[in-house]
């Protein structure tokens, strides 16, 4: 009679969950499964840092929720310009897609 043998090994890495899993900007579609009102809501209730609501009249972007902060260093128009020139080749109108941005500001002061 042979004898089985059974072994279960278990390994798992645990680390905080970002809350919600967003860093910079959200760039929603205009099918997508979640509408700009729900999600304002959602990330106002999850974190403290504010988001600036950008409206598009577009035929795939419908809204870019943004942190706050970075429209202070780059215009909504140059901002909105980026996305459409080259995040919306990217993604379809039933897509909600985040993105980290960096954005450097390059100052001179003259005399």
């Amino acid at each position: 009679m042979t004898t089985r043998e059974k072994k279960i090994h278990i390994t798992a890495r645990v680390g905080e969950y970002a809350i919600p899993p967003l860093k910079d900007m959200l760039i929603m579609g205009k099918q997508a499964p979640i509408g700009c009102i729900a999600m304002r809501r959602a990330i106002e209730l999850l974190i403290k840092t504010p988001f600036e609501h950008i409206e598009l009249e577009d035929d795939v972007i419908s809204d870019i929720l943004v942190r706050h902060h970075l429209i202070r260093r780059v215009s909504r128009d140059a901002l909105i310009d980026f996305v459409i020139k080259n995040i919306k080749p990217l993604m379809s109108p039933d897509e909600v897609l985040h993105a980290e941005i960096d954005i450097n500001v390059f100052i001179s002061a003259g005399s």
